[in-house]
C-alpha cells in the first residue's frame, strides 16, 4: 500500500491490486467490456486451434474458463461481455461447418443455450464475487488508512504532550485501576515503565492541602458535572513539592453509572512559581505605592506641626522687647525645646523605618542593664509628661540581657509616649519588668480605654491607626510598627492586648544571658518616680 506522509491524509492513493485494477481506474465499464471481447475472441480461437483434437464439450468448457476470467478482470459487465461475444463467435464460426447435418445443428444449438445460461450465471456468480472483494479490499484499505491516521495523530499528540509537560491517564472507577503515562509518573517524581500505583498510594501522594479539594472536584465529577479541572500540589518520595493542573473527563455505562474517567496532567510548578512571584512583585509594589503615599501624608502633618510650631515660637522670641521678660522667654524655649524632642523621636522613627524598608537594619548586641535603662527613660518622660503618675515595677536582680541600648531605649519612649495619648490626666502608668524563662519581659501598663477589639490584630501594621481614635489623637501609625521591628531585630517579640481590668498592655521581651536562678525570685519592688 502507498501513502504519502501521515500529515497528508487527504491526498490518498488507492492500492493497486492487478490488471483488473488499472482497467477499472483507467477505462471503467468500457474497459471491462474490452476484457470480455478479447477474453471471447481468445477463447474463440483457441476453441478453434483444439477443435480438431477434442469433442465439442471440451470447447465449451474452454470457453465457460474464459467467462471465469473475463468476469474476474471486468466485473459482470466483462464476464456477459465474454460470453455474448464467444457465443456469437461460435455460431458464425463453427455451426457453418457442420453442414446440412440438422441433428448435429440441433446439439450445437443445445449446446449454446447451454453455454450462454451457463456463461451468463458464471458471469453473475464470479462478477459478484469480484465486486465481494473489491468492496472487502476497499474496506481493509479504509481500516488500515484510518489506522495510519490514528497513529499519526497519537504521535503528533504526544509530541504537543511532551512539549508541554502534559500526561494522560486512565481511572477505572469500579476497579480502582489506575494508566498513567510516561509524563504521569515524571510528574509524581517517579520513573516510567513501573506499574501505576493503586488509587490509596496515588491520594497518599497529594499535599495534605488539597486533597479534600481534589476528592470534590473528583466526586462532583462523577456525580453531575461529567468534567474534573483542578490545580493541586503532589509529594514526590524526595519530599519536594510539585504543582499539578489534572483535567478529565467521565464516561457512563448503560445505566448511567460512573465507569471510568480519562484526563491529562500538567506540570504546573515553574508556572506558579511565576505566578507567585508576579503576585509578590505585584504586592510590593502596591505596598510602596501605600507607603510613599503613607509617607508623604506623614512628612506632611507630623512634621510640619512641631516644624510649625518651633518657628511660630522663634518668631515669638525674636520680636522686640520679649528679651526683658525672662520668665515668659524660658517658657517660649520649653516649647520649642519639647516640639524639637517631638520632632528628633519622629526623625528617629523616620530613620529606623527607612532602614527596615530597604532591608538595611543592623543591631549591635551588647550586655545591657534593664533597670538601669528603664529608670533612665522614666525619669526623662516623667518631666516630659507631668500630668501623669509614672511608676516601674521592676523584679529584684533582674538579669543582664542583650540588645541595643539606644533602640530599647526608642521603644520604651515609643510606648510611654503612646501610653500617655490614651490615658487620662492624673491616672498611672506602670512600666513592668520580670524575668520570664531565658527573656526579660518588660511591658506598660496604662488605665486608658484600652485598644479596640477590631484593631487588635492590625496595631503593629506600619501606617495603621484606629479609625476612632484616629479623629481624636494626633499620630503617625509609625511607632509600634517601629517598636516591633526593633524588637524582632533583637531577637524578641512584641505584643498589645486589652487588660481585664480596663486599659491597655503592651510589651516586649528581650533574651537574658544569665542563666535562670534556682532560688525563688523576690516580689517586684514598685516605686514613684
Amino acid at each position: 500500500m502507498t501513502r504519502t506522509a501521515p500529515d497528508s491524509r487527504w491526498q490518498r492513493v488507492r492500492p493497486a491490486r492487478g490488471l483488473e485494477a488499472v482497467l477499472d481506474r483507467r477505462f471503467g465499464l468500457a474497459g471491462s467490456v474490452l476484457v470480455g471481447l478479447a477474453v471471447g475472441a481468445g477463447a474463440i480461437a483457441l476453441k478453434a486451434a483444439l477443435n480438431t483434437l477434442a469433442d465439442g464439450e471440451t470447447g465449451y468448457i474452454l470457453l465457460a474458463a474464459a467467462v471465469v476470467v473475463a468476469a474476474w478482470l471486468g466485473g459482470l459487465p466483462g464476464g456477459l461481455t465474454a460470453t455474448l461475444f464467444a457465443l456469437i463467435l461460435n455460431s458464425a464460426i463453427f455451426l457453418p461447418s457442420l453442414g446440412a447435418v440438422e441433428a448435429a445443428i440441433r446439439v450445437e444449438q443445445v449446446r449454446e443455450i447451454v453455454f450462454l445460461l451457463a456463461g451468463s450465471g458464471i458471469a453473475i456468480l464470479v462478477g459478484s464475487r469480484r465486486a465481494a472483494r473489491d468492496r472487502l479490499v476497499d474496506a481493509l484499505d479504509e481500516v488500515a488508512s484510518l489506522a495510519t491516521d490514528v497513529e499519526a495523530r497519537d504521535a503528533r499528540l504526544e509530541v504537543m504532550l511532551a512539549a508541554s509537560g502534559t500526561g494522560f491517564w486512565e481511572w477505572d472507577i469500579r476497579t480502582g485501576g489506575l494508566v498513567w503515562s510516561e509524563a504521569i509518573f515524571r510528574q509524581h517524581g517517579l520513573e516510567p515503565g513501573q506499574e501505576a500505583p493503586d488509587l490509596a498510594t496515588y491520594l497518599a501522594t497529594i499535599h495534605p492541602d488539597d486533597l479534600a479539594a481534589h476528592q470534590a472536584a473528583t466526586t462532583a465529577a462523577r456525580n453531575g458535572t461529567g468534567t474534573f479541572s483542578l490545580d493541586f500540589r503532589c509529594l514526590w518520595p524526595d519530599g519536594s513539592i510539585h504543582w499539578t493542573h489534572g483535567a478529565g473527563r467521565v464516561f457512563f455505562d448503560e445505566d448511567g453509572q460512573a465507569a471510568r474517567m480519562i484526563g491529562t496532567g500538567q506540570d504546573i510548578t515553574e508556572r506558579r512559581r511565576v505566578e507567585e512571584e508576579r503576585d509578590r512583585l505585584l504586592a510590593e509594589e502596591r505596598r510602596a505605592g501605600e507607603f510613599r503615599e503613607a509617607f508623604i501624608d506623614v512628612i506632611s502633618h507630623e512634621l510640619r506641626t512641631p516644624i510649625t510650631t518651633i518657628l511660630g515660637l522663634t518668631q515669638i522670641l525674636a520680636r522686640p522687647g520679649r528679651s526683658d521678660d525672662r520668665e515668659a522667654r524660658m517658657a517660649l524655649l520649653e516649647d520649642v525645646r519639647a516640639e524639637s524632642e517631638r520632632l528628633h523621636r519622629l526623625v528617629e522613627d523616620l530613620l529606623v523605618l527607612s532602614r527596615v524598608e530597604r532591608g538595611a537594619f543592623v543591631v549591635e548586641m551588647e550586655p545591657l542593664e534593664p533597670r538601669r535603662l528603664i529608670e533612665r527613660v522614666v525619669a526623662q518622660e516623667t518631666g516630659e509628661l507631668p500630668s501623669l503618675a509614672i511608676s516601674v515595677a521592676i523584679e529584684p536582680a533582674l538579669p543582664i540581657v542583650a540588645g541595643e541600648g539606644t533602640y530599647v531605649e526608642q521603644i520604651l519612649r515609643n510606648l510611654l509616649g503612646n501610653a500617655a495619648k490614651y490615658t487620662p490626666d492624673g491616672t498611672r502608668i506602670v512600666v513592668d519588668a520580670r524575668r520570664e524563662g531565658e527573656h526579660v519581659a518588660i511591658r506598660v501598663l496604662d488605665d486608658g480605654p484600652g485598644i479596640p477589639q477590631t484593631s487588635i490584630e492590625r496595631i503593629f501594621e506600619l501606617f495603621y491607626r484606629d479609625p476612632d481614635s484616629a479623629r481624636t489623637v494626633s499620630g503617625s501609625g509609625i511607632g509600634l510598627f517601629v517598636c516591633a521591628s526593633l524588637a524582632e531585630a533583637m531577637g524578641g517579640r512584641m505584643w498589645g492586648r486589652r487588660r481585664p481590668e480596663g486599659g491597655s498592655e503592651f510589651g516586649f521581651t528581650m533574651r537574658s544571658l544569665e542563666p535562670d536562678p534556682l532560688d525563688a525570685v523576690g516580689e517586684p519592688v514598685a516605686s514613684e518616680l
